[in-house]
């Protein structure tokens, strides 16, 4: 049952085939649908030469095209590598080379960023079908070829080709495998106990060069449930959404919801056919988790993981949640309990198990983890030790099995023999009404080896010892930036991650 995506959507096509596979616009298709317009895409594969292990790169937005055409893709074994639209042309024509892609996908808004590759053997193809100088997609399908072609993936073989964000260099192609795609999406579903229902309704809004946004749309229809595709994110648009389709369950991040809540009236909007809303990338504010139990008056669930191990590694679940909104506010920042068949442990630079309690590497073992890395033998040697995935990330788990993160181990600052998490004096600066963003890091030091040095974008006024006063009130001494640099913005890659190493080199500049 674990041997290919694809499949799961047969199935559901045989089972219901007049219910909804998704909405994308006014552009609604059944299972049934889906079904065949996937076999008309696979058959052109097949009639173009493509074969088993072929990749094909996905430059677009949400979509149904993309969607289908990842499933038809799957269905012979050719992997697909969705690519984040943010990025530059030469960010964009490494991955495309790295990976080896045979053919690109895209929208015709983001041809302009193609111009750096040309196809070798296959032609291009338009998504969205607006491209003057490549071939639409609908003129690309041979309509005429409907029949079922033969599965052929098993559960060990690749099924996507996510590549990292590359903060600390080149970003890396990770294999993420139709097994583990599969587990992860029933770990998850047991962990939060709102299990995706057929004929329920998930609003796809996550964007899919993100394992959240694809996994849950991929999710979602392996159960039988519908999506609501949206390309972008508008909070006025997603609330009236999820009030319109009658939209059962969504993922986002916290600011998303703090934009929703932040709407006019939000009040009074029927949010009724809302079951769960599972959300990641950051913790939740006591506050607007209140506010968005008192609103949405739902279900909320969390979880901790990230594309080496498919999506999810840990779920904080609703009755977490409940706890931590009846009091228990810490809750809130822990990513919750391992989800099942997973094995979580904190090690130290020793590769020690650390006590219960203790600060120390996140290493996890599990059915959703990774293949490796694409042609990055050494690095998977690196990541993956005896089966164990290095997380990189320091956390501590409490003695319920409550995993807390603390930081990124390459972050973390060692200031006279005393660890510093550059997260925990940012979630205090960010705590100041004057400053709008923040990152800390660490800088070379004589005396104490590092020293903390905060970057800070602020309103006008506010001095450094201003700054000084209040974090002092809030954290221990040597916790306190010995520095700061007021910036008008930080910089970020197109994920929206601060580029620390970048903030480094000013200090190394400065220094030197």
């Amino acid at each position: 049952m674990f041997e290919n995506i694809t499949s799961y959507i047969l199935f559901q096509a045989q089972h219901r085939p007049d219910a909804l596979f998704a909405k994308d616009n006014d552009v609604v298709i059944s299972f049934s649908e889906a079904i065949v317009k996937i076999n008309q895409i696979a058959a052109t594969f097949v009639r173009n030469g493509y074969v088993k292990g072929d990749r094909i790169g996905i430059l677009g937005k949400n979509g149904n095209e993309l969607l289908l055409l990842i499933l038809a893709a799957s269905s012979l074994g050719i992997v697909s590598v969705p690519m984040n639209y943010r990025l530059t042309e030469s960010e964009l024509t490494y991955i495309i080379d790295d990976a080896g892609c045979k053919a690109i996908f895209f929208d015709a808004e983001f041809e302009c960023l193609l111009n750096a590759f040309e196809s070798t053997q296959f032609a291009n193809v338009c998504l969205d079908n607006n491209s003057i100088a490549n071939v639409g997609f609908t003129d690309w399908i041979y309509a005429s070829e409907s029949r079922s072609l033969p599965i052929l993936n098993l559960e060990n073989d690749v099924f996507i080709q996510l590549y990292t964000s590359g903060t600390t260099g080149k970003p890396k192609g990770v294999l993420l495998t139709h097994g583990g795609f599969i587990a992860n999406c029933l770990q998850t579903n047991l962990a939060h106990g709102v299990t995706t229902q057929a004929n329920s309704r998930l609003l796809m809004v996550a964007p899919n060069f993100h394992a959240v946004g694809l996994s849950g749309a991929l999710w979602a229809l392996m159960f039988g449930a519908g999506l609501i595709i949206h390309k972008d994110f508008d909070p006025k648009v997603v609330a009236h959404s999820i009030a319109v389709d009658k939209v059962n369950s969504l993922a986002v991040v916290p600011v998303m919801l703090q934009l929703i809540l932040s709407l006019p009236n939000i009040e009074e909007t029927d949010f009724s056919s809302l079951a769960l809303i599972l959300y990641g990338g950051s913790p939740m504010a006591a506050s607007l988790l209140q506010k968005s139990m008192a609103v949405f008056n739902c279900k909320f669930a969390q979880g901790y993981g990230q594309t080496e191990a498919t999506t999810a590694l840990t779920i904080l679940s609703p009755e977490a949640h409940e706890l931590a909104a009846a009091g228990q506010s810490k809750l809130l920042r822990s990513g919750g309990k391992a989800v099942i068949s997973t094995a979580l442990k904190i090690i130290d630079s020793y590769g020690n198990d650390c006590p219960i309690g203790k600060a120390g590497e996140v290493v996890a073992k599990g059915p959703q983890i990774m293949k490796g890395y694409w042609q990055r033998e050494d690095a998977t040697k690196e990541t993956i030790v005896d089966g164990w995935l290095r997380t990189g990330d320091i956390g501590e788990l409490d003695e319920h099995g409550y995993l807390y993160i603390k930081d990124r181990l390459k972050d973390m600052i060692i200031s006279g023999g005393e660890n510093i998490y550059p997260a925990e004096v940012e979630s205090v600066l960010l705590a100041h009404t004057d400053i709008f963003d923040c990152a800390v890091v660490g800088v070379e030091d004589k005396k104490w080896g590092e020293v903390p040095v905060a970057f800070v974008v602020t309103k006008p006024g506010l001095n450094e010892l201003k700054i000084n006063e209040y974090v002092r009130e809030k954290l221990a001494g040597y916790k306190v930036p010995k520095k700061y640099r007021f910036v008008s913005q930080l910089p970020r890659n197109p994920s929206g991650k601060i580029l620390k190493r970048e903030l480094r080199l000013t200090l190394h500049g400065e220094n030197s």
